[in-house]
């Protein structure tokens, strides 16, 4: 059934966390002081997805866990800026989760620190109370992230019952998560790294072999991206490889497959195929790497989709 996205009920479960970026401005050295520039900014999964789902008009309702500091004030203004309902579990005495990165002249990661321990107690008895289980079964369509402990996954996978639910990788690490969950997911969201880590893959291997192992791991549906190559739609009709919009200036790559996962979830719900659904999910991507992506940006981002090169099917009997 086909909805509209104005006022969508989107519930999300995982990381909703204080980010911070120290970029060096000269070349990177190991064990001492760089010169450069820092930044703060509320991120995680979670939030970004909801982030652009309510730009483009939907409702989501982000439950994360928070602690009893300033981090979690912020994250709590940052929720009411962008219009998203907030479903925090508190531990007040507790840090709440942060994660802060250290990149060099280039943009590159030299080293990361996540402090997200705080996420471990989102744990299925936590997530048990009845106002949850009513906002998980209520919402239109269900969002998690590999923020969450594994049997938290596997209970929120379990217990969805009505709509579709979908699920961001996060990290190489931490996709293991999702590993049993996935013949009972609508659609996964990952790069080639984290599909390699899933699947038990080279690093190196084509992502067309990377989507095709995971269609053999019980996965109905993923985009298996890989920067600015092409990138892999699995669906149940079949495989193809779309290439991605080019960007002429890349503003920040911070939270560019959350933008991809967030705006084809939206177009997959209300009604597009699940390629066309990805086409428009990258081009999405492609403007937040640009200039962050605006409020109410659909029809740009389907008028951009409309101009990408058509997907390449890749036959079924290629070897993975």
């Amino acid at each position: 059934m086909k909805l509209p996205i104005d006022g969508l009920d989107v519930v999300l479960f995982g990381g909703a966390h204080l980010d911070r970026v120290a970029r060096s401005s000269v070349p990177f050295q190991a064990a001492a002081s760089n010169p450069g520039s820092c930044r703060e900014f509320i991120g995680g999964a979670s939030f970004n997805v909801a982030r652009a789902m309510a730009r483009q008009g939907a409702a989501p309702h982000v439950v994360s866990a928070r602690g009893g500091d300033s981090i979690a004030a912020s994250i709590e203004i940052a929720l009411e800026a962008e219009r998203i309902g907030d479903g925090a579990l508190s531990w007040l005495d507790r840090r709440s989760a942060s994660y802060t990165a250290i990149l060099d002249d280039t943009g590159e990661l030299r080293a990361a620190v996540a402090d997200m321990d705080i996420y471990d107690l989102l744990t299925p008895r936590a997530l048990k109370r009845a106002h949850l289980r009513h906002r998980l079964n209520a919402a239109q369509a269900c969002v998690v992230d590999a923020n969450l402990p594994s049997e938290t996954l596997a209970y929120l996978s379990e217990h969805k019952m009505n709509g579709p639910i979908f699920a961001i990788a996060v990290s190489p690490s931490k996709v293991l998560r999702l590993r049993p969950c996935l013949p009972r997911l609508t659609a996964l969201f990952l790069s080639r790294a984290e599909a390699a880590s899933l699947a038990g893959r080279p690093k190196d291997s084509p992502v067309e072999h990377l989507a095709q192992a995971l269609r053999e791991l019980g996965l109905r549906r993923a985009v298996v991206t890989d920067g600015p190559r092409a990138a892999a739609i699995l669906d149940e009709d079949g495989l193809v490889l779309q290439s991605p919009p080019q960007v002429p200036a890349i503003r920040d790559v911070t939270g560019a497959g959350d933008t991809l996962a967030a705006i084809t979830i939206l177009e997959l719900v209300t009604g597009t195929n699940f390629t066309e659904a990805a086409r428009v999910g990258m081009c999405a991507s492609a403007l937040h790497i640009a200039h962050e992506l605006p409020p109410q940006s659909l029809p740009q981002c389907r008028s951009l989709a409309a101009a990408l090169p058509s997907p390449t099917p890749v036959h079924q009997d290629r070897s993975a």
